[in-house]
């Protein structure tokens, strides 16, 4: 039987911002709560490690303690995983090493993982281009068929790819790492908002980092109840 979890897109944020929506969102939790995924990108430098026109998504896993392995050496393998098939299914043999996820010996993603309050969280960057669009240069050419098999899974419009190196829309590479989520854990997501005592914890968790909330291009929609999300490096 599938189990509810929640799906929480935050946009275009910060990472110090994807800090602060990790520390609030899984310390004002009650102990049987629903996973939550937080999903978002930054163009802008990650902890001075990226370039300013390599995109980055930013991911994290947050769900009761309970849900995840017993053993925390496990925690980020079993949050990742999903993220390495999402890889791919595009046809990019990423793997995991540690704490990270690999392409033919060159990091993709970061993660780290803790236990805040009653729940494990295990946030990540992952990379959607390389050098303004290498890291799908290493994807082999494929056919039509598979291509076609790509855009009938996902039911969504994917730029152009294959031999020329041009990535997934995010929106393809996000359908694809929610479907892959939903199968390997059985959870069944919804699209949410935070509540009111979430983004309560949220701004508490603000002020303690002191920075902005958004992008100002994000703030539309969100009634001044802003959501960010926070990637970790190891």
């Amino acid at each position: 039987m599938a189990r509810r979890a929640r799906w929480i897109r935050l946009g275009c944020v910060d990472t110090r911002e994807f800090h602060a929506a990790c520390a609030g969102l899984s310390g004002s939790q009650e102990r049987a709560i629903a996973p939550i995924v937080l999903w978002g990108c930054s163009k802008a430098p990650v902890d001075g490690l990226v370039s300013e026109d390599e995109r980055e998504y930013l991911f994290a896993v947050i769900a009761p303690a309970q849900r995840a392995p017993g053993l925390s050496a496990r925690w980020v393998s079993w949050a990742l995983s999903p993220a390495v098939a999402a890889y791919r299914d595009f046809g990019l043999r990423a793997y995991l090493n540690g704490a990270n996820i690999c392409l033919h010996g060159r990091t993709i993603g970061r993660s780290h993982a803790e236990l805040i309050g009653d729940c494990v969280v295990i946030a990540s960057t992952l990379k959607a281009s390389l050098e303004g669009g290498a890291l799908f240069d290493a994807v082999p050419h494929r056919s039509p068929e598979f291509r076609a098999w790509l855009r009938e899974g996902l039911g969504l419009a994917m730029t152009q790819w294959g031999a020329e190196g041009n990535a997934p829309t995010e929106r393809a590479f996000e359908a694809a790492l929610r479907a892959r989520i939903e199968a390997q854990h059985g959870w069944q997501f919804e699209s949410a908002w935070p509540t009111a005592r979430e983004q309560a914890a949220i701004a508490e968790a603000r002020v303690e980092l002191r920075e902005p909330m958004f992008c100002e291009s994000d703030t539309r929609g969100m009634a001044g109840a802003a959501v960010a999300g926070a990637a970790v490096d190891t």
